[in-house]
């Protein structure tokens, strides 16, 4: 892609999309588009965090894993989301690693990059800024969810945060589609698979959802936001 259309991509991100277009070009220049293909990390756990990455097309997860292969499940990345930022800022290694889901297309953005354009336009800082704080704020409710609600609860919630994040794409459309595996989403709500498919089957068997291999259809959105009877 050339600077021109790199900084288009851009101007798509939350956190870019009210900057001028000189912010958007001088970030171009430090940033180049990355083919990855399914199963492939982008970086490991421990790598030096050399700038953040933009998903335009496919899915990424971000995880820990220990030394016994214990895998946990951090965030699932969608198309016209980021990872990263926040890392960069602290000059840091990355605590996780990233693997993508299905071939995908990222766009790579420097540091130094993005260092200068937060430098150079307060705009750039204040998103910045406000993208962090709208982070850290899943993250309380993340730690709210894994130590006071119940399986059943949290599912609940997940397929609620997908609906809303479609419709705030545009897509009003009450199919969320889940990551490669089950045991994927099931780590990412700090629950077994085999909890999160019984949880799953539960909603099914009361008509509130249907699935399909890893589609979950909302057939009674009201009774899903009243926690499906829970």
């Amino acid at each position: 892609m050339d600077a021109y259309t790199i900084a288009n991509v851009l101007s798509r991100m939350p956190v870019f999309r009210e900057l001028e277009a000189d912010t958007l070009y001088m970030l171009s220049k430090g940033a180049k588009e990355l083919m990855v293909d399914k199963g492939e990390r982008v970086f490991q756990k421990g790598d030096r965090a050399g700038g953040f990455y933009f998903v335009i097309e496919g899915k990424f997860k971000l995880a820990f894993i220990s030394s016994r292969g214990t895998e946990k499940v951090v965030e699932i990345v969608h198309q016209n989301q980021s990872f990263g930022e926040a890392i960069i800022l602290a000059d840091s290694v990355w605590p996780y690693y990233s693997q993508a889901l299905m071939d995908s297309r990222l766009l790579f953005v420097s540091s130094s990059a993005f260092l200068q354009a937060v430098n150079a336009d307060r705009n750039a800082a204040d998103m910045l800024l406000r993208n962090m704080a709208r982070r850290l704020s899943q993250l309380f409710s993340d730690m709210e969810a894994f130590c006071l609600l119940t399986s059943r609860e949290r599912v609940v919630g997940y397929l609620l945060r997908e609906i809303e994040q479609k419709r705030q794409h545009g897509n009003d459309d009450m199919v969320v589609n889940l990551p490669d595996t089950k045991a994927n989403t099931a780590s990412l709500l700090n629950l077994t698979p085999e909890t999160f498919s019984r949880v799953i089957h539960g909603l099914e068997r009361e008509e509130i959802i249907s699935v399909s291999r890893r589609k979950v259809v909302v057939k009674d959105l009201p009774r899903l936001q009243r926690g499906g009877g829970c």
